[in-house]
């Protein structure tokens, strides 16, 4: 391994004004030593150096020194040798040093991608096997952004793009830890308002304002591990990596860190692999693990999937507020997630949209099912995920400005024939 160190002195102090009287400041060490050879000894080893004087532009006087080792079964002594040249030379110029090459630091770092990229990858089979079981074959092409497919069109392939590999280190991990709920908190908290002060709230009413990890929900509990610890050893396993990607060196010490860090995540990792078969997935959750994979795959994707979210949860509310037992808005169970029907139902029998905004609501729904399930196959720009979200917006504020008490008049009346539900049966 080889380091290169560039060494300066003020000119006007008139210290290690000459190569000799440089290795001369060195040598006043106990075990440096420099011999005829183009040697240097440290504590009885001898390494390889090139020394070159030069002065800078502003007269500071500089010194290029060069060191190698090729004892590849001691490293330490030659790591203690560039640690007590660097302190001699930073504690008589009061400079600091500047690294032109760190041959230690690189080094380690070539020990630690291949761990990195093993940990990496060990991640995407996870996330690539529980998409593929729990939403089926297609899921990476319901996800892949239209500019990764386009790159690989353009390359004149036509096998299947793996998006994992194309999604941020970091990224990657939100898929799995990145808390998210389907509720909407700020609903609950407008509805505590209405609530007398002798009403009972269940825990059962809280849970499901409560966010949550595709970790927490699938894997947590068969693995033992909770998602806040393994979301931070990923956090540090991440800062290792963009050291690495940006040539920064690791120190020993590091290395042994992430090497402790990657055994770590990779055996939880590989025992949420073999608890895969043993999860089970109701068919609505395949529609929150689609929403939660769009969102991690794009940033915009996800304000609007939480946007619509809102809008569903307002819209079932209102319905729910306008509907008694007789009401055909109760009569299934699946109007309940039908907002399609809902927004037909709020416009044609109880009057309290207009058309157009039932048909937003419509327009909605079918852009929420591209987004989930068709982003990278149809495209999708920024300018009609920010249409769109100003769209649902408008509704919102409209279903929101609703009154409580004139909703509930409406109960068991269909404004389609002036009648109520009871005159017509």
């Amino acid at each position: 391994m080889k380091n290169e160190y560039l060494i300066t002195f003020d000119s006007n102090d008139e210290i290690c004004t000459s190569v000799d009287k440089f290795k001369s400041l060195l040598a006043a060490h106990a075990s440096i030593a420099f011999s005829k050879k183009e040697t240097i000894s440290f504590n009885d080893h001898d390494f390889s150096y090139q020394l070159a004087q030069g002065i800078l532009t502003d007269g500071s006087i500089y010194y290029d020194l060069t060191l190698e080792s090729t004892d590849i079964i001691e490293p330490e002594v030659y790591k203690n040798l560039l640690k007590e040249v660097r302190r001699i030379c930073t504690k008589i110029s009061g400079r600091n040093i500047i690294v032109l090459h760190d041959g230690v630091g690189e080094t380690y770092c070539q020990k630690g991608y291949p761990i990195i990229f093993k940990t990496e990858n060990l991640m995407r089979k996870l996330i690539a096997k529980f998409m593929a079981i729990s939403i089926g074959y297609n899921w990476s092409d319901a996800s892949t952004p239209k500019e990764v497919l386009d790159s690989v069109r353009s390359d004149g392939k036509k096998e299947k793009t793996n998006f994992l590999h194309e999604v941020d280190f970091i990224q990657l991990s939100n898929f799995l830890f990145k808390k998210y709920t389907k509720a909407d908190s700020s609903r609950f908290i407008d509805s505590l308002k209405e609530k007398a002060d002798e009403e009972v709230v269940t825990v059962g009413d809280l849970k499901q304002y409560s966010p949550f990890t595709n970790w927490e929900k699938y894997f947590a509990k068969k693995v033992n591990c909770e998602s806040e610890y393994l979301k931070s050893k990923w956090e540090k396993l991440y800062e290792f990596r963009c050291k690495i990607a940006h040539c920064k060196g690791i120190t020993k010490l590091e290395f042994d860190d992430l090497l402790a860090i990657s055994n770590d995540i990779c055996e939880k990792i590989q025992a949420a692999l073999d608890s895969i078969g043993d999860v089970h997935i109701e068919e609505a959750e395949r529609e929150e693990l689609a929403e939660n994979f769009s969102g991690t795959a794009n940033e915009s994707a996800a304000e609007f999937i939480a946007k619509y979210n809102k809008l569903t949860s307002l819209a079932q509310t209102i319905c729910g507020l306008t509907s008694n037992d007789q009401d055909i808005y109760n009569k299934h169970e699946t109007n309940k997630t039908n907002i399609r029907m809902q927004s037909k139902y709020l416009w044609n029998a109880k009057g309290v949209i207009d058309k157009e905004t039932a048909d937003m609501i419509d327009r909605a729904q079918t852009f929420r099912n591209k987004v989930v399930h068709q982003m990278g196959m149809v495209e999708i720009s920024q300018a009609d995920l920010i249409e769109e979200m100003s769209s649902i917006d408008a509704v919102i504020d409209t279903l929101s400005s609703l009154n409580q008490e004139d909703l509930e008049k409406l109960k068991g009346k269909d404004l389609r024939n002036g009648l109520s539900q009871e005159e017509l049966i």
